[in-house]
């Protein structure tokens, strides 16, 4: 029988080093549950300090803290808007050594190294080149996922969507109320790829993750009978790419219309996403003549 291993020593197991970058996903109701069960008292604060302690003040520490009331319902704060993508979110968001990123439905709180950088990016678009999914791809960041799986967490996936321009997203603005970190109120807009919800959609992430694991670029560990996931996000960019592009995302979706029709009727619109072109040309916007009721979108996590 493989020996226990405490919950304070998963960074380490999971073979993050000094100045490791890492974006750190979890299911903390399957650590707490399994740390119990081996007379531990499971707190989420020490395990955030556990992972600062393995990449030290030379790495970086991203956890997301996702929410949705800006799209919503068009407001946010700052300070106490909570994190509705898990609880490490959340503990992370009380403390004063990490801080938040400004974009009100994708932010993540920050520690280490990188913490000033990224929070002061003033991304308009969750996945644009300037936000923080971008300074993954371009930062060697590791993907940590404990006791959940890319299905759940892989939110990556969709900035390198949002690169491919892929035919069944489109820009959608956001304007609403949003309370700064001094409390200054303002109207800002901010912008999301949202999926055509007519197309239906269906994530099928895990898929991906398969390949990724076959190519050596992701691993899935087993440790005290959880399942944890390592995705080395630079390099899994291209083999995610590859797919949205070229492969009609037959490892990212299913769809219930057509996925040929879908790509087809990309090859007579416009770009709609991802960044600058060679020579200055804007890619980001959509021919929705095709589309009736372009308007109906969804956000993702």
């Amino acid at each position: 029988m493989t020996a226990y291993v405490p919950y304070l020593d998963l960074a380490a197991a999971v073979g993050l080093q000094p100045k490791d970058r890492v974006y750190l996903s979890s299911d903390l109701m399957a650590l707490a549950w399994n740390a119990r069960q081996h007379g531990e008292t499971f707190c989420a604060d020490a395990l955030l300090d556990s992972f600062q302690k393995q990449i030290t003040e030379e790495g970086t520490l991203l956890v997301p803290a996702f929410h949705f009331s800006f799209s919503n319902q068009g407001t946010y704060d700052y300070k106490h808007t909570p994190s509705a993508a898990g609880a490490l979110g959340n503990t992370a968001l009380q403390r004063t050594d990490f801080q938040r990123t400004a974009h009100p439905m994708h932010s993540f709180c920050v520690w280490g190294k990188d913490k000033d950088r990224l929070c002061a990016l003033r991304n308009r678009n969750s996945f644009g080149c300037d936000s923080p999914f971008a300074y993954m791809e371009q930062n060697q960041v590791i993907q940590v996922m404990l006791g959940t799986d890319y299905q759940r967490s892989m939110t990556f996936v969709h900035y390198v969507e949002y690169m491919a321009g892929v035919p069944y997203r489109f820009l959608k603005q956001f304007t609403g109320s949003y309370r700064d970190e001094n409390g200054a109120e303002s109207i800002r807009t901010y912008e999301y790829p949202a999926r055509d919800l007519e197309l239906g959609s269906v994530e099928k992430f895990n898929r991906i993750g398969k390949i990724l694991e076959d190519q050596g670029i992701a691993e899935c560990l087993t440790i005290n009978g959880i399942m944890i996931r390592k995705v080395m996000l630079a390099e899994s960019y291209p083999v995610i790419y590859q797919d949205a592009k070229y492969n009609q995302c037959r490892n990212l979706y299913d769809f219930e219309a057509d996925r040929a029709q879908i790509w087809a009727d990309l090859q007579t619109g416009e770009s709609r996403t991802g960044c600058q072109e060679e020579g200055g040309n804007e890619i980001g916007k959509r021919n929705t003549a095709k589309f009736p009721g372009m308007g109906k979108g969804v956000s993702d996590n």
